[in-house]
């Protein structure tokens, strides 16, 4: 039997939530049945190395190099000029980028560039001579825009990772595009119900597709590296993510100092990932007198490793789909304390295998001096956390059904 042809578009291949989600989906198919191909439309990221040999990736001489960070910053501006000034890009991309920035702030009230040069990196990517059975366009953005606009593909998937509406997408520009995908799959029930909100037209064809994680894994990666080297032998608190606005560190840092203020001194407060917000998180760090105890790792290959060595996870977030690294956390059974974004009550119970506040300083606080007072709290919620089902072994034959 012919196999069915699948393309799936990404924006990159960071190492981040949707694009470890991603590997994971990769690794879920039988390739017996299908022939995968791979396109990022940035050309870099630590995950293409991470690519299951069975699917062709499109890139010509992908970089496994960070996009994140302040080498991956200078990739972006250098291929964002390079784009713009090839065959004169630019004449076309300032009428549409005015009306686009007008959109921003009647909507938003706020300027988020990276919205803007997506439609712009989309259009500029080169179009595939191939027709596919299913294109699937991972994440939000210049994938979707990508898939609609310059595939030929019997069906189009558009993925959503995040709260659509927080994350401060334009439904004015975007409602062309997902009226042209014949499947939108959100990742959890609050990023289904949000999008929904926004896009009513739209509720028929759009589907729960959770993110795939592979536990087994994730267990096998705690244990085959070394995690923290230092001798501290106090209380540690683990959070991986971006260094982005969207993850709270700001209002982390503010309350960790809070803590210490308070006599919890023998804590320290690990973060596990790379990002703009580096410099000015660095700053608060210093202005609070946190340089040995607010601990900016940076980006790991294997964070696992650390999450397991960790007493505490900490999610304190603003907003998010349902973040991959709190799930995790809780396969390795770690006590974690995150904040109340849409989506948390879709996996967890407060009291019973995670600790749910407000974002703010004083519930955090709070929340902080509770586990790290209660032993018995803390081996409780990670007891609690091994009765949550991850089962995906629904989401690929979803797939293969629409073809």
């Amino acid at each position: 039997m012919e196999k069915k042809e699948i393309l799936i578009v990404i924006n990159t291949m960071g190492r981040a939530g949707a694009e470890k989600s991603l590997i994971s989906m990769l690794k879920s198919f039988d390739y017996a049945k299908v022939q995968v191909s791979l396109l990022s439309i940035l050309n870099r990221g630590e995950l293409f190395s991470d690519v299951p040999s069975d699917v062709r990736i499109l890139n010509d001489n992908p970089s496994t190099e960070p996009i994140l960070g302040v080498g991956g910053t200078h990739y972006i501006i250098k291929e964002v000029t390079r784009r713009l000034l090839h065959k004169m890009y630019f004449l076309k991309f300032i009428p549409s980028a005015l009306k686009n920035i007008i959109l921003q702030f009647k909507n938003n009230k706020s300027f988020q560039p990276d919205k803007l040069l997506w439609a712009m990196l989309a259009d500029t990517t080169a179009k595939i001579d191939k027709r596919f059975d299913l294109c699937i366009a991972f994440i939000e953005g210049a994938s979707t825009y990508y898939c609609i606009d310059k595939i030929n593909a019997g069906k189009k998937i558009a993925f959503v990772h995040v709260n659509y509406e927080k994350a401060g997408y334009l439904p004015a520009f975007d409602y062309k595009y997902y009226l042209k995908a014949d499947y939108i799959c959100c990742i959890s029930e609050a990023v289904k119900l949000v999008f929904n909100q926004i896009y009513p037209d739209f509720t028929e064809k759009t589907y729960l597709f959770p993110n795939i994680i592979l536990p087994d894994e994730i267990r096998a990666n705690a244990v085959k590296d070394r995690g923290f080297t230092d001798d501290f032998d106090g209380i540690r608190l683990v959070t991986v993510g971006r260094l982005h606005p969207q993850k709270g560190y700001d209002i982390a840092i503010q309350a960790f100092a809070k803590l210490l203020s308070e006599g919890y001194s023998n804590v320290r407060w690990y973060v596990i990932g790379d990002g703009n917000e580096k410099a000015r998180l660095m700053k608060l760090i210093k202005k609070h007198n946190l340089t040995s105890n607010f601990i900016l790792l940076g980006s790991r290959e294997n964070p696992a490793p650390y999450v397991a060595e960790a007493d505490i996870y900490i999610q304190p977030s603003r907003f998010e789909g349902f973040p991959l690294t709190l799930q995790e956390a809780l396969i390795l059974h770690k006590p974690c304390l995150t904040t109340n974004f849409e989506g948390v009550s879709d996996l967890l119970k407060n009291g019973k295998n995670a600790v749910i506040v407000d974002l703010s300083e004083d519930d955090i606080v709070s929340a902080l001096k509770m586990l790290i007072d209660d032993e018995e709290m803390r081996n409780r919620l990670s007891e609690g956390t091994k009765g949550i089902d991850f089962n995906f072994t629904n989401c690929v034959p979803f797939l293969y059904s629409v073809m």
